[in-house]
């Protein structure tokens, strides 16, 4: 068994040209039953009233160990600083936030949701993409009218009665598909384990940083209340100025 020493945990906020290792707060969230990652960084001591990052800027968020980062976030900054009730807070949505801000109004004629869902990607600058190899009949005709590329999303799923799973996770588009997990971490009592609880019907766990855990990935857990293979349908990151970080699972 491969063991991963967790101490001394580390974090990197990228927002624009600006670099923050300290100083900060953050919240993340990644749900498997939501299209969209959103976060939070809030500002403490001599950063205050000094951040001045536009709508669509671009913003990260990394956790490790050792020197070794993972990203836990990437995406846009959706409401600056100073835009909502509290002036220290940076509200960041990840590229979901490129398909709100893409407008569609065509008809589309003989085609598949897979070659609907790439074009209304490439329509807001999205590349990167993996979408379901399965098989399904083709469409005559599809309109879609004064719909940004999230709704056109849902349309396209509903002409052809689907209900897929779609998200970002590492700047690439999932459309029924998930994330390749290459090991399978093992959360045990009384080891890395922080607190288990229930929390509105799922089981919520409390651990230190975890990076490397996403929505959709398997984790073995050891503990009374529960043992074996579960899939994490949510991770939350949450950080403090004094350096103290916790991650939720939930299944």
């Amino acid at each position: 068994m491969e063991i991963t020493e967790l101490y001394y945990p580390e974090i990197e906020v990228r927002a624009g040209s600006y670099s923050f290792k300290e100083g900060i707060e953050i919240e993340v969230s990644s749900a498997k039953g939501s299209y969209c990652d959103w976060a939070k960084i809030r500002f403490t001591g001599p950063f205050r009233e000094k951040i001045a990052l536009p709508r669509r800027t671009t913003a990260s968020i990394a956790l490790g160990y050792g020197g070794v980062l993972e990203p836990v976030f990437s995406g846009y900054v959706d409401k600056p600083a100073g835009s909502g009730t509290n002036a220290d807070e940076l509200c960041l949505k990840d590229e979901t936030l490129l398909l709100e801000d893409t407008v569609i109004h065509d008809t589309f004629l003989s085609t598949t949701p897979q070659e609907l869902i790439a074009f209304l990607l490439a329509k807001a600058g999205i590349t990167r993409m993996k979408l379901s190899p399965k098989s399904y009949p083709v469409r005559k005709t599809l309109p879609i009218r004064q719909q940004n590329a999230v709704q056109a999303i849902h349309t396209v799923n509903a002409a052809w009665g689907i209900k897929p799973h779609f998200f970002f996770s590492g700047g690439v588009f999932f459309w029924d598909e998930t994330p390749e997990q290459k090991k399978i971490y093992t959360f045990q009592y009384g080891v890395n384990i922080l607190a288990l609880n229930r929390v509105n019907g799922l089981w919520e766990l409390e651990t230190v940083s975890v990076p490397f855990v996403k929505h959709s990935h398997k984790i073995n857990l050891i503990h009374p209340k529960v043992r074996g293979e579960r899939e994490v349908q949510k991770v939350v990151f949450t950080t403090n100025d004094s350096g103290f970080i916790r991650t939720f699972l939930y299944f």
